[in-house]
């Protein structure tokens, strides 16, 4: 009598796609773990972002994956707070250090003393420009406020407008409030802002949207960009309509092949002297949800990624760093300043939508956008998102 064949063990992978590169990254990923893999049946599923961000607790208290993307943040924190999340163990950590993963990027998961994300990619937000228009302007990045103020105005008066900004969808307008807070009142007072702990109508919060509000009424951003969406800023940066923009450097993937050389990043220059200089610098992971039904496979899996070279074609498909020490690619096109810009910081924030409380993402993002018009009004934005922040429980 013939045995029945073994029914192979099924791993469930949910992941985000934001563009065709990353699919198909992925996609060849997966192949090639379930081709040295012929015992593991491996079921994945491609999410577009917000979909995948709004149902994300859902699908984790239903127990349908095993292995899943996420951010690290707060938003991490609530679901390991939760128990919808199991931590690596101590097996996985060791080989992470074995394979030289980054302790920043181990660290930026770990929540009451365990790690609970498997590093993919980390990327910095700062600014890019064009090194031709700087040089023939005689013009230097920046290191403080006060010289990007200078950088600001000879750019004006060269008949160029100093800043893009594409804040159709919210958070580009984010990452500045993040910095110039961060610049300004440091990391502490940001964490306890963004936490609901501080209210808005803070001195210190008006203090940010003044500084802001300055450079709007200096004509420092370039009106008809303000309501597109941020990649739509690219080409007025291309034909010197636009001096700079505050992006993060996956913005990189963008780039025309024949103007990539001639692209510059510099970290958001320091605001107040002797402040600790923390970067805006994401970090996306893979977590393993508490209700998987195969962690066997998916300690194959994560393995899988951590020896081979995965993390790198990931990174190199979305113009990010991967999460292992080493040179890196020349086929990331900023990668070394902003890898240089994150080995300096003093720490690391995750940006606003991943570090505040999830009732203040939406209320923020929509009085950011209001203030960026005439009369970049401190007192209403600060009051509205303030009427958000009461709600809290």
């Amino acid at each position: 009598m013939l045995c029945p064949p073994a029914r192979a063990e099924q791993l469930v992978i949910d992941y985000v796609i934001s563009n065709s590169a990353q699919r198909s990254n992925w996609l060849g990923i997966i192949d090639q773990f379930a081709a040295a893999n012929p015992d593991i049946e491996v079921v994945n599923n491609g999410f577009p972002q917000e979909q995948y961000k709004r149902d994300f607790t859902t699908r984790l208290k239903q127990g349908r994956a095993d292995v899943a993307f996420w951010y690290a943040g707060e938003r991490l924190r609530d679901a390991a707070s939760g128990k919808l999340l199991a931590p690596l163990d101590a097996d996985m950590l060791a080989l992470l250090k074995s394979k030289k993963f980054l302790p920043g990027t181990l660290e930026g998961t770990r929540i009451d003393g365990q790690v609970y994300g498997f590093p993919l990619y980390y990327y910095v937000w700062g600014f890019v420009y064009r090194k031709s228009l700087f040089q023939q302007l005689g013009l230097q990045a920046p290191g403080t406020w006060d010289e990007f103020l200078q950088v600001c105005a000879r750019l004006q008066a060269a008949g160029v407008t100093p800043l893009g900004l594409g804040a159709r969808s919210g958070w580009p307008a984010a990452a500045w409030f993040d910095y110039l807070n961060l610049r300004t009142n440091g990391v502490d007072f940001h964490r306890k802002l963004l936490r609901g702990d501080v209210a808005f109508t803070d001195a210190r919060v008006r203090q940010v949207f003044d500084t802001w509000g300055s450079l709007l009424r200096k004509g420092y951003f370039f009106a008809p960009t303000i309501d597109q969406e941020h990649e739509r800023v690219l080409p007025y940066l291309y034909r010197h309509r636009v001096g700079m923009m505050l992006a993060g450097s996956f913005i990189a993937a963008r780039f025309p092949a024949a103007i990539a050389p001639d692209m510059g990043f510099f970290a958001f220059p320091a605001v107040r002297p002797g402040l600790p200089i923390y970067q805006e610098a994401p970090l996306d992971v893979l977590v393993l949800p508490a209700r998987g039904a195969h962690p066997k496979a998916r300690q194959r899996f994560l393995a899988f990624l951590a020896e081979g070279d995965a993390l790198r074609r990931i990174a190199e498909a979305d113009q990010t760093l991967p999460p292992q020490a080493g040179a890196v690619s020349p086929a990331v096109l900023l990668g070394e300043p902003t890898a240089a810009a994150w080995r300096a910081a003093a720490g690391h924030t995750y940006f606003f939508d991943r570090d505040a409380r999830a009732e203040l993402v939406a209320p923020t993002y929509d009085n950011l956008r209001r203030f960026l018009e005439p009369p970049y009004d401190t007192d209403q934005a600060v009051r509205a998102i303030e009427a958000a922040r009461s709600k809290l429980r």
